[in-house]
């Protein structure tokens, strides 16, 4: 007899929702079968009036361990995942110590092994060029750096900042098949521009956003384009993270329609407009669902940021010295894009595109994760499309530093179960399983390779 059957749901199959039960056995999906069809089970889950979608993958959260567990830790922060519908991230090696040797990258994954509840890998950091082949022979995804050296959380020996050694990084990446993901920056003319305004004595947050988003968005365009033709000379996989407004998208725009190769990733900060930012136009946020829905953006992820208030309040008196905003945003970024999803914005099938099959294919997991289908892992999120909730009240913050940016923000569906690997690991907002559920999951396709290319799909 199997272990678990889901009824009476609609599910995410072949691209579209049918009427469908699902039959798990053990940590996979045996069946899928019409409506009323599926055997008995030790276990039934009455899916009446929910849409069952494949789980959401993280690729891009700071959970903050080792070094920074006052902010968040593998537990909470992957409890918060649960609770926003992701049943497996991919944390970011800006800890301390960062991962970039295999002994440290172990060390990573023994720390996440003993608290997560759902299932997980790690960027590692390639600063350390010997240990690349063997931290993606030990099933990393891939590997991450910054462009920007400056204040926390851009200090220490995170940044690669020098044109060469990114070159020579990328050149080592390649070989191994994996990602290499990166936050683009332009460090000279961050330089040059943060001293001039720290002379005049302007260092607060609309200087900070005068300085990063100015001038037609340079520091990020010119690091955009060097990226693009930098991987491409050496044939290495990239993801650029951060993606957003006009300047932005068009740069991506025009390197993709010239045929070079990359992916690239967006974040809710980029998309919806909160925070104490405020740095989009009404028109940079049309064109970024333009750029969602059009196959500009090939990933979303959630970038969640947990920072205490204490940092955060000290961006008004030197945002050049300081943590900008704090974004827990794994718990709730999925609603939020549910929302727009009823309200006509994206389509579901796109969505899910966006934030399940396609990160799965791009690190390397699919179709183990990633997608509904008979030998795939059983990760759903079950979803009601109709209910609603406030963001911070009715439908709570998990992390540990309990506030949120979109506290207030009204959103229209919730996940309401979380499965992975067959078991439920959320029950409306209830964590139910113990720490060390989560497992990791390194690439399972050849040089963890996925899909090559970035992959647009039409709806």
């Amino acid at each position: 007899m199997p272990d678990l059957r889901i009824v009476n749901g609609r599910v995410f199959v072949g691209g579209e929702l049918l009427p469908a039960d699902l039959v798990i056995d053990g940590p996979r999906i045996v069946g899928i079968t019409g409506p009323g069809e599926a055997p008995a089970a030790k276990q039934t889950l009455d899916a009446d009036g929910l849409v069952v979608l494949p789980g959401a993958i993280d690729t891009h959260v700071h959970f903050r361990e080792p070094g920074y567990t006052y902010k968040e830790d593998f537990l909470t922060g992957s409890r918060a995942a649960a609770a926003g519908g992701i049943t497996m991230f991919v944390d970011q090696p800006n800890v301390e110590p960062p991962p970039s040797t295999l002994e440290l990258y172990q060390e990573h994954r023994r720390l996440a092994e003993a608290k997560a509840v759902v299932d997980f890998n790690h960027w590692a950091m390639p600063t350390n060029l010997p240990e690349i082949p063997k931290i993606a022979a030990a099933g990393a995804v891939g590997f991450k750096f910054f462009m920007k050296s400056a204040h926390y959380p851009y200090d220490g020996p995170i940044s690669l900042i020098n044109h060469a050694t990114i070159l020579e990084a990328l050149r080592t990446i390649a070989p191994t098949g994996r990602l290499c993901t990166v936050h683009p920056h332009n460090q000279d003319i961050w330089e040059h521009q943060i001293a001039e305004r720290t002379k005049q004595g302007r260092t607060a947050p609309t200087d900070w956003n005068e300085v990063t988003y100015g001038d037609e968005d340079v520091i990020e365009t010119t690091a955009i384009a060097l990226l693009v033709l930098l991987a491409n000379a050496v044939g290495c996989r990239l993801r650029i993270q951060h993606i957003q407004g006009r300047p932005q998208n068009r740069v991506v725009r025009t390197f993709k329609r010239a045929g070079y190769r990359f992916l690239t990733e967006a974040n809710p900060w980029g998309i919806f407009q909160f925070g104490p930012l405020g740095i989009q136009t009404p028109e940079d946020i049309e064109d970024n669902w333009r750029a969602l829905n059009d196959g500009t953006i090939d990933v979303i992820a959630s970038d969640h940021a947990p920072h205490t208030r204490e940092e955060q309040a000290k961006a008004g008196d030197s945002s050049f010295q300081s943590v900008i905003a704090a974004y827990p945003l794994c718990e709730h970024y999925l609603s939020m894009y549910l929302t727009e999803v009823n309200q006509g914005r994206i389509a579901l099938s796109r969505l899910v595109w966006l934030t399940s099959e396609n990160p799965a294919r791009h690190i390397g997991v699919y179709p183990r994760k990633g997608v509904i289908r008979v030998g795939s892992d059983a990760d759903f999120v079950l979803v009601d499309m109709q209910k609603r909730a406030v963001l911070g009240e009715s439908y709570p913050v998990y992390s540990k530093m309990g506030f949120t940016p979109l506290h207030g923000k009204h959103v229209q569906g919730l996940p309401v179960y979380t499965i992975v690997r067959g078991r439920i690991v959320m029950d409306h907002g209830k964590i139910t399983v113990d720490p060390g559920h989560g497992q990791f999951v390194p690439p399972v396709t050849e040089a963890g390779r996925g899909s090559a290319l970035p992959v647009m799909a039409a709806d």
